[in-house]
């Protein structure tokens, strides 16, 4: 896949305009990166956006009280650090680590894309919309802190399916709680035959029974 074809594959550039997307191609660098590979931390200057081609990278940002809040990104076409680059505050709000064993993606350095944004009017459309769907599923996330760790966890599995879970630490992180707490109500889950587990898979949802026990 070319360059101009990946970044064709961002929900974010489909509109631009082909002279957009020459310009952006001509300055895109690839950026593979590691397991457990930093590709900023929380504060770092924003020096470009990130655009996924293949892997997951969780992002991590800090809460009230020494909490924190964890979430994957694993869909090819992502575009990350987007509302950091249109900031002002001109840092990083989140750490972004790699969570797959290899992850490639491409670099946009931010002036640039900051500029062609600015001035493609279909590229600041497709901008506003994604901003707006990004701060609809970041208000999502803050909600689910808000209830009992439980319901965190009822929802993430509803949401989900059965699939493979990650580590307790890493589910943790996304639920805003400790790994005792996920362990602990995984098991009461599984011996009420709410959930069917095999190692670390979860292979059978009782739904109906599952959407009893949340809150309201």
């Amino acid at each position: 896949m070319t360059t101009l074809d990946s970044l064709r594959s961002a929900p974010l550039l489909r509109c631009a305009a082909p002279g957009t997307l020459a310009q952006l191609a001509a300055q895109a660098t690839p950026w593979p990166l590691p397991r457990g590979g930093a590709l900023w931390r929380c504060g770092a200057p924003v020096s470009a956006a990130f655009l996924l081609l293949s892997g997951e990278v969780r992002l991590t940002r800090p809460q009230p009280g020494g909490r924190s809040l964890s979430w994957p990104v694993r869909r090819a076409g992502e575009l990350l650090g987007l509302r950091d680059v249109l900031g002002t505050a001109g840092t990083f709000a989140e750490d972004a680590v790699g969570s797959a064993d290899h992850c490639d993606l491409l670099t946009l350095p931010s002036p640039l894309l900051r500029q062609l944004i600015l001035r493609d009017p279909a590229l600041t459309g497709a901008a506003l919309t994604l901003l707006a769907d990004q701060t609809r599923s970041a208000e999502a996330r803050l909600d689910l802190l808000s209830a009992p760790v439980h319901a965190r966890l009822i929802t993430y599995l509803l949401e989900r399916g059965p699939h493979v879970l990650p580590t307790n630490s890493a589910l943790a992180g996304q639920l805003g709680t400790v790994p005792e707490l996920v362990s602990r109500h995984l098991g009461d889950l599984y011996r009420q035959g709410l959930i069917g587990l095999r190692r670390r898979e979860i292979v059978t949802l009782d739904e109906a029974g599952l959407r009893r026990r949340l809150p309201g």
